[in-house]
């Protein structure tokens, strides 16, 4: 049996030149003036910075004639493909594709994954499912084995910049203003949704609090992976030392994907706990 896997953009992995049978289903990057942009390779980071610098831009799904173009494609030549799409909780791409894959011709072919993913998430997801199909394992059994292993998977997202924020109307330029003058940084929530969880004074004190969150709620062995958006050097390195200071060793140190960038901003730092697999 042969099968594929298609991924969003909502990983971050664009050049699939060192992964053999993996597809990629562009998320869409649309500017204040309605221009469609596919988050692909053809868009480079510089360009999408530069893009992103100076207009408000939003996110939406992978273009439906473009999914159903690509599952026809992949079918005449594997027999199933497993779909690892961006979380529920942050799109109705997991929604729509799911929905559209239970037509008969892609019924027990087409298994579209409820991840809880999202960047570095989605990383590993696709490490993941690459792996058990490597080692016999069907389709079936790969979506039962993320969807288990990632149903309460908890991390934490902690922006430096509230600017995008404000931008994207998420907090009030006075709230943000306060903020600024109280150091105040939110660390927030990711547990396939993105939510609010705290706040605290500066940055080093909010990359601390995560850090004790994840203690508090995780045992055994495990490394923290760090995604982030363009940031100066010598605040990655911050990041770095405070979690290893922390006593933990550090997993990936991960790019954070255009359609979460759109959203946060520059400057933005997520830690999520991995458990080798």
């Amino acid at each position: 049996m042969k099968t594929a896997i298609i991924i969003d953009s909502s990983t971050g992995i664009k050049d699939l030149s060192g992964y053999p049978n993996v597809f990629l289903a562009p998320l869409m990057i649309i500017n204040s003036e309605g221009d469609a942009f596919k988050d692909d390779l053809l868009l480079t980071s510089d360009e999408f910075y530069s893009l992103n610098d100076k207009d408000l831009l939003k996110t939406s799904q992978t273009v439906v004639g473009d999914m159903y173009a690509l599952w026809d494609d992949i079918l005449k030549e594997y027999d199933n493909v497993i779909c690892l799409l961006l979380s529920k909780g942050l799109s109705g791409q997991y929604a729509t594709y799911k929905m559209l894959a239970n037509e008969e011709q892609y019924m027990d072919r087409v298994f579209v994954v409820d991840t809880n993913g999202v960047a570095v998430v989605g990383k590993r997801q696709l490490d993941l499912a690459i792996k058990l199909l490597n080692e016999g394992k069907t389709p079936q059994e790969v979506m039962q084995t993320i969807e288990t292993l990632y149903a309460n998977k908890v991390g934490y997202i902690i922006p430096k910049s509230l600017t995008q924020l404000v931008r994207g109307g998420r907090i009030s330029r006075a709230a943000a203003g306060l903020a600024k003058i109280l150091k105040i940084t939110p660390v927030l929530k990711y547990n396939g949704i993105i939510d609010k969880e705290d706040k605290t004074r500066t940055f080093k004190k909010a990359i601390n609090l995560a850090i004790t969150k994840i203690k508090e709620q995780y045992t055994g062995d495990y490394v923290i992976d760090v995604a982030y958006s363009r940031s100066p050097q010598e605040v990655l390195d911050e990041v770095l030392q405070l979690v290893k200071d922390a006593g933990f060793k550090i997993g990936l140190i991960y790019d954070m994907p255009n359609v979460i960038v759109c959203h946060t901003g520059r400057e933005t730092f997520a830690l999520i706990p991995h458990f080798e697999n």
